[in-house]
């Protein structure tokens, strides 16, 4: 099993501001939740926000607003479909996308901007981009991995 779900990112800006981005009438809802489950989870219209080392993080597992927003200053966004075997990211700086690459199927069906560093580091399996890779990336472009103990707000739309 693999990986579905999208996220944003956005530096020095706090969770509600980048849920905001994603969708300003999402409302918190409920209790913080762990990683795994704001990284995984099943419930349609709910996204998951906190801040890590400077970086606001909102998981939308729904993948329903991730890939067409527009943040504003310095953000990533990403995207993890393994069911379809398509992974993404865009990279913005200033609000500007500087980098986007999606793949489907192994093959880069967007390649825009110049490839950052960590691309070329990356061991790339022979079924093509996958989970690791977009990991690389964020890790590259945040400063941070996996959030493992970080509590997630569920905001709900």
């Amino acid at each position: 099993m693999g990986w579905n779900t999208s996220a944003l990112f956005i530096h020095g800006a706090t969770a509600a501001e980048a849920v905001a981005v994603l969708s300003g009438t999402a409302r918190p809802d409920g209790d913080p939740v762990t990683a795994d489950e704001a990284t995984s989870g099943l419930p349609e219209g709910v996204l998951f926000a906190a801040e890590v080392g400077g970086w606001a993080q909102v998981w939308d597992p729904s993948l329903e607003f991730v890939a067409t927003c527009e943040p504003p200053g310095d953000a990533l966004t990403v995207v993890f479909a393994s069911v379809s075997s398509s992974y993404a990211f865009t990279l913005f700086a200033g609000g500007e996308v500087v980098r986007e690459v999606v793949y489907a199927d192994a093959e880069a069906v967007v390649d825009n901007g110049r490839p950052l560093p960590v691309e070329a580091t990356v061991d790339i399996p022979s079924w093509g981009p996958d989970e690791d890779f977009v990991w690389a990336v964020i890790e590259a472009v945040t400063g941070t991995g996996y959030p493992e103990s970080a509590l997630f707000q569920p905001w709900r739309r």
